[in-house]
């Protein structure tokens, strides 16, 4: 497994399938995908992001795949919580941050393109590489942050349950046309039952 894919998986834990449990949907907004108690993200900067992979992989764009639709909220959800809580922590990432975490991947992938189709194979489009790339700065630096003696397992925990920990207090909640979202696992899961059309973006 290269370097790249071990970043994506491991700046994805947050958003892994586990057991779940259906979240109230009474903070939704008409038009929103995800909603959080001052903030949400909307249908159209989903659709903004998911045909920004297909459109990387060569795919077509009129019916999108619901798994992905679903690995792309759970991702944007997961930002908005890491962001807010590096926010909370008066952690900040600079470019320069940025420019060198890429650095490194590309010379231990072999470059850049071969980094952007690392991260395109765990449907993260080149446009979207740098916005992860922060996401893995943010979570390293919240777990030193949260925990600076802790090994880098109980670090990584420390940020699990601190992100789960806002989720709920953030009152996270996702339109049921997407999916269902656990903020104890911090998980999206799939359609309620009682809902019979797929989760895909109109």
């Amino acid at each position: 497994m290269t370097s790249a894919r071990r970043l994506t998986l491991a700046a994805a834990a947050f958003a892994t399938s586990a057991a779940l449990v259906l979240s109230g949907c009474a903070n939704q907004e008409p038009g929103s995908a995800a909603t959080f108690s001052d903030s949400r993200i909307t249908e159209a900067q989903l659709t903004d992001q998911v045909m920004a992979v297909l459109e990387a992989k060569g795919q077509s764009t009129s019916t999108p795949d619901a798994g992905l639709v679903q690995q792309t909220l759970g991702r944007m959800i997961t930002m908005v919580l890491v962001d807010r809580l590096a926010e909370e922590q008066g952690l900040a990432v600079t470019q320069g941050d940025l420019d060198e975490m890429r650095v490194r991947l590309e010379a231990q992938v072999g470059g850049s393109e071969a980094l952007q189709q690392a991260f395109l194979q765990e449907n993260v489009a080149p446009s979207q590489l740098e916005a992860l790339l922060l996401l893995q700065i943010q979570a390293q630096e919240l777990g030193i942050a949260l925990n600076p003696r802790g090994s880098a397992e109980e670090q990584g925990m420390a940020v699990f349950e601190a992100v789960s920990a806002l989720s709920t207090d953030l009152d996270t909640t996702v339109s049921p046309r997407f999916g269902t979202w656990d903020p104890i696992s911090l998980s999206l899961g799939a359609v309620p039952n009682d809902l019979s059309t797929p989760p895909v973006i109109e």
